[in-house]
């Protein structure tokens, strides 16, 4: 791959986090304009390496319009790079949104389920999606499922996918895991034997599904129950319109739901939120999330200005109360993982796919607990 002159973008994404407590440390550990475009935080493994898949990225710089793109990834603990699917065995497709499958998924549990665009870029993303599954070792990653049509929008077209979580063992869900499609709004189910079903279709109005998970046992009198996280008045082919927020729903194991959305003041943190191990200094047990600060770019087709410095880095104590843990972050889809000490956090930044946006401005960073 002949390097290319990224200085404008690496000026564009300069690192200014803030951590706003004492005896923390942060820093830049991949940065823009490097390895990674939309890199997405999969699970930490027993050996300190997290494994994790990345939507953009081609075998060599700029943009071939036949071609996939994409890679799975892992982030050594001396923060190397190692590619387990690199971008040229993508053949059409694209990885999105990695999980790991549990015990109770057939004969797979460890293995990576994902979903992704049969086809590359924003007509990709408009078109046919697929369910994935990569098995720890192998350099390609494995058509699963195919996703059916289902409902009345975009003329039932399964586009714009995206992974959600599995069914509690025990449940009526055993066995399955979720995953839906924003194009046609509807929620959908997955057996370990490979068989898809359309579980839920929102209409009147639409809701896209962002995220659709069950609810831990944080959330309270919610907890152990489905929560999804989605926009209701739109579809993933119109503009974004600020007046549509994403809020959560409660869906019930029967697959029934409350149209209307649970307040603000009832949700402890997002779904997302991730619980802080006893080495994270005083705030072991609290949880953290990322406020994106306003930036929405799940269905933007453009955005040419540079990310904004609106995102924060949020804590919830113990008691339910929301702080602000670091600021000053160029937000728009970020996952977190803790390893013991550190918090590392991926930034997809600018959208490869949806955006049509084919540089490298994905980054990860780091928080460590110093005492």
């Amino acid at each position: 791959m002949t390097p290319m002159d990224y200085g404008w973008l690496k000026d564009e994404r300069t690192f200014r986090m803030a951590v706003k407590e004492p005896g923390f440390a942060a820093r830049e550990v991949i940065g823009a304009g490097e390895n990674l475009y939309d890199p997405q935080f999969g699970w930490l493994e027993a050996d300190g390496s997290i494994t994790f898949s990345d939507i953009g990225g081609q075998a060599d710089y700029g943009w071939d319009e036949t071609k996939g793109h994409g890679a799975i990834l892992s982030l050594k603990p001396d923060n190397s790079l190692e590619f387990l699917v690199p971008p040229e065995n993508m053949g059409t497709f694209m990885p999105l949104c990695p999980i790991r499958a549990p015990a109770n998924f057939g004969p797979y549990e460890g293995h990576m389920m994902l979903v992704g665009q049969s086809l590359p870029g924003r007509a990709g993303a408009l078109s046919q999606h697929y369910v994935y599954k990569w098995a720890p070792g192998d350099d390609h990653m494995r058509v699963f499922a195919k996703y059916p049509h289902a409902g009345p929008h975009n003329d039932g077209i399964p586009g714009a996918a995206l992974t959600g979580g599995f069914g509690p063992p025990g449940s009526p869900h055993d066995g399955y895991f979720f995953c839906s499609s924003m194009m046609n709004c509807t929620i959908y189910r997955v057996h370990w034997t490979g068989t898809i079903e359309p579980w839920i279709t929102f209409t009147d109005p639409p809701i896209m599904p962002l995220d659709f998970q069950v609810a831990p046992e944080w959330w309270g009198e919610l907890a152990g129950e489905f929560i999804m996280w989605g926009k209701a008045g739109q579809t993933f082919t119109d503009e974004v319109n600020s007046e549509h927020r994403w809020r959560n729903y409660h869906v019930r194991m029967d697959g029934s739901w409350d149209p209307v959305p649970i307040p603000d003041e009832k949700v402890p943190a997002p779904i997302e939120a991730v619980k802080a191990p006893p080495e994270f200094g005083a705030f072991g047990g609290d949880l953290f999330w990322v406020d994106e600060g306003g930036v929405d770019l799940n269905h933007v087709t453009r955005f040419d200005k540079p990310l904004p410095y609106s995102a924060k880095l949020m804590r919830t104590d113990k008691a339910g109360k929301h702080h602000v843990f670091a600021d000053t972050i160029q937000g728009s889809s970020t996952l977190l993982v803790f390893d013991r000490t550190r918090l590392l956090m991926s930034f997809v930044g600018k959208s490869y796919s949806t955006g049509e946006y084919h540089h490298p401005d994905g980054a990860i960073y780091e928080i460590r607990y110093t005492g």
